[in-house]
């Protein structure tokens, strides 16, 4: 099979690719693209290779006019934006995003092996929209959201900013359209006061496909939620927040009963999704009891106990 590959150096020149080619192939980190690549899974068009743009590299923080102190040193808040050309690797050993949405870092840790974390990016996590893919978790209880660029035949730039939960369409389906790309992941930096857990169910503990993933972020008063994000990974079609849950535990004392009953409220999420499978007699009591674990997980963090 003949295929035009290219390599552009910058943003707008693989903008203007993108435009010009609307069933070529978005080339990030190469982890699963190519490997279809190479059995014939693959897309058949032509391959537009990002790894060159600089432009679509980089963690860094856009700081806002609102201060914090946080042990008595006061800080700025501020928007935290991500690069999709971004490695997991640097995602890993990111003083920022440890100190920041530890969560993330976190979660970076499980994917594949070392050679895996130190080519796959997080764009491309994102844009192959795996269910059991184990940074979007994270980034839904952070309440991200996609920069999506894409250049008019007259030079303008068009620019959407949508909600990461919006972006994910399906199981290996977006909304990224056949002209846009993936210019950047954005969130708000965490409240001080909200503290954050990642687990992760596979068949072995190290290169395992999550059978089941989940990130939580909690807020405290006392014993007593105030706030709380949940979402499951590889339990329905797409990475998802299980609202129900989060909705049950809001105002809640956190309880061994009432984590208990959230657990079994995102089971019955689960079941309603995707219906009875073979899977479902082991699936459904282990998402009781993971959710209830993570919860408490988030909980035990919070410096407000």
């Amino acid at each position: 099979m003949s295929r035009a590959y290219f390599q552009p150096a910058a943003l707008e020149e693989a903008l203007r690719i993108r435009r010009d080619n609307g069933e070529a192939s978005l080339l990030a980190g190469g982890t699963d693209l190519v490997v279809a690549m190479r059995h014939d899974r693959g897309p058949a068009g032509d391959v537009i290779d990002l790894s060159k743009i600089l432009e679509l590299k980089g963690i860094q923080e856009i700081a806002d006019s609102t201060p914090v102190t946080v042990n008595g040193i006061h800080k700025m808040t501020g928007k935290i934006r991500i690069g999709p050309m971004t490695t997991f690797t640097e995602i890993m050993e990111s003083q920022l995003l440890r100190e920041a949405a530890g969560i993330l870092c976190e979660a970076a840790e499980t994917v594949g092996s070392p050679q895996i974390r130190n080519r796959g990016t997080i764009g491309g996590n994102l844009c192959n929209a795996s269910a059991a893919a184990d940074c979007i978790t994270p980034l839904l209880c952070l309440n991200a959201a996609v920069e999506l660029q894409s250049l008019g035949f007259d030079g303008s730039k068009c620019t959407r900013i949508l909600p990461l939960e919006t972006f994910l369409v399906d199981s290996k389906k977006t909304d990224l359209r056949s002209d846009e790309i993936l210019t950047g992941i954005l969130f708000q930096r965490p409240a001080v006061d909200m503290s954050f857990a990642f687990q992760k169910i596979g068949r072995r503990n190290a290169l395992a496909i999550a059978r089941l993933n989940g990130s939580c972020a909690i807020r405290l008063a006392g014993n007593t939620v105030t706030s709380l994000a949940f979402a499951l990974g590889a339990a329905t079609s797409k990475p998802e927040r299980i609202e129900r849950a989060e909705e049950y535990l809001t105002g809640r004392e956190l309880t061994d009963e009432d984590l208990a009953a959230v657990g079994k409220r995102a089971a019955e999420y689960v079941l309603e999704q995707t219906g009875v499978r073979a899977s479902s007699s082991y699936k459904l009591p282990v998402i009781e009891r993971f959710t209830a674990s993570l919860i408490r997980a988030a909980a035990e963090r919070s410096t407000t106990l």
